[in-house]
């Protein structure tokens, strides 16, 4: 996959999170997210193969096509409700990941890079408010600056993590 279809696909991606953010608000300016909205080649996790990967962990296989996978993953509660939405790019995750409450309101939103959750992130609270904002490197450790809310947002505690 060359350069220009890498970046195709992080542009359908972005649209399709801005679709969801803008027509999934209810009446009280929260978000809430159903299959429905994730893009039609979107697959559970489970339909895919899994492969081990060198340096990734795992890798994601097309049950069909036996390619690695490029497109959104999910995988949801037992009561069918979503509970993490993946972008990933030739099987690796590369792009953005959601985290939701089993309610299907986000729990935590942030971005992947090579199967890492790493960079930005922001947390939470059950209502839609922000609960925290900060940095991951490697898989979820904090970094830098994190900024800590009251659900009115306003900041309650500041940390910086130097690990």
């Amino acid at each position: 996959m060359n350069h220009s279809e890498h970046h195709f696909i992080d542009m359908k991606a972005l649209y399709f999170f801005i679709c969801v953010m803008v027509f999934s608000m209810n009446t009280n300016g929260q978000v809430s997210y159903t299959l429905d909205s994730l893009p039609s080649n979107a697959l559970t996790m489970q339909q895919t193969e899994t492969r081990a990967a060198k340096d990734f962990g795992s890798q994601y296989y097309d049950p069909n096509t036996r390619k690695p996978y490029t497109g959104v993953l999910y995988g949801l509660y037992d009561h069918g409700e979503l509970m993490t939405v993946q972008q990933y790019v030739d099987g690796i995750g590369n792009g953005y990941w959601m985290q939701f409450n089993p309610d299907g309101t986000l729990a935590e939103k942030g971005t992947y890079r090579n199967n890492k959750v790493e960079g930005p992130v922001t947390q939470f609270y059950e209502d839609g408010s922000v609960k925290a904002e900060g940095q991951y490197r490697h898989w979820k450790l904090p970094i830098g600056l994190w900024r800590y809310y009251d659900r009115n947002g306003q900041v309650v505690h500041s940390m910086t993590y130097t690990r």
